[in-house]
């Protein structure tokens, strides 16, 4: 594909718009794509990054990814013209509300892309959608404008410098009559946010991240383990979406 645009978000956040040929209609939130750097040469391994927005209508694809090694600081040095390999998408995406009623989206720094697809299916369904975000410190936060189109925003950063202070957990309130809750982000508030709702009826979805070989199940590499503990499942393949009852956190 081609690089439409390529915008800095953060300090080390990227968000890169490619155009071009692609399954487009078979994008739905929550999937990914894995990218090739630069020839493949130098970097065999492919890097998954979850599709932040697509327009099939436009042609777009829109991925938002944090620099954090040479793969990605080579993906950021990417100009308009410049060619993206990507093979995609790939994965399980998120699923419908299995009942009508409110939907809490929360997500964690870059956890934060993927859900913005998904928020913005969600509204085309009519749902009315509550979005908390939560990041560092104000110099991380992205996209909370662009997410305020879709429902009602609350941003959370850990400092306080920017909405409120404290995580995610601080601002949600359990006695809401929210049906259904879907995340994304570091593991530690994903496990947090089942343990704030235990005992509630809510159904909970969790996206999870993790390094990927080959990105279609074949190699074992990306896996995470039931909540018993006894079988593992493959994160590119079976997820990156599971529901709160599939996996252990």
């Amino acid at each position: 594909m081609l690089v439409k645009e390529s915008k800095q978000l953060t300090r080390d956040v990227f968000a890169l718009t490619l155009e071009g040929q692609f399954d487009y209609d078979k994008v739905t939130a929550g999937r990914f794509v894995h990218v090739l750097i630069e020839d493949g040469k130098a970097h065999p391994l492919r890097r998954p990054i979850s599709i932040a927005s697509c327009d099939s209508h436009a042609k777009t694809l829109t991925l938002v990814y944090r620099v954090v090694g040479d793969g990605t600081l080579w993906l950021s040095k990417r100009i308009r013209g410049d060619t993206v390999s990507l093979l995609g998408p790939l994965g399980k995406g998120f699923v419908a509300p299995h009942k009508p009623g409110k939907v809490l989206i929360v997500g964690g720094g870059v956890g934060v892309p993927p859900l913005f697809q998904l928020a913005k299916e969600l509204v085309q369904e009519n749902f009315e959608l509550d979005i908390v975000l939560g990041f560092r410190s104000q110099g991380d936060v992205f996209w909370t404008e662009e997410f305020a189109q879709f429902g009602r925003v609350t941003v959370c950063t850990e400092d306080g410098s920017l909405g409120e202070k404290g995580f995610v957990t601080a601002v949600i309130d359990v006695t809401n009559d929210w049906t259904t809750l879907y995340s994304c982000g570091p593991k530690a508030m994903l496990k947090a946010l089942r343990n704030h709702f235990a005992g509630s009826t809510i159904q909970g979805y969790v996206s999870l991240e993790e390094r990927m070989a080959c990105g279609v199940g074949a190699c074992w590499g990306c896996t995470c383990l039931d909540p018993s503990g006894s079988l593992a499942k493959r994160i590119c393949k079976e997820g990156p979406v599971f529901s709160w009852e599939e996996v252990s956190l």
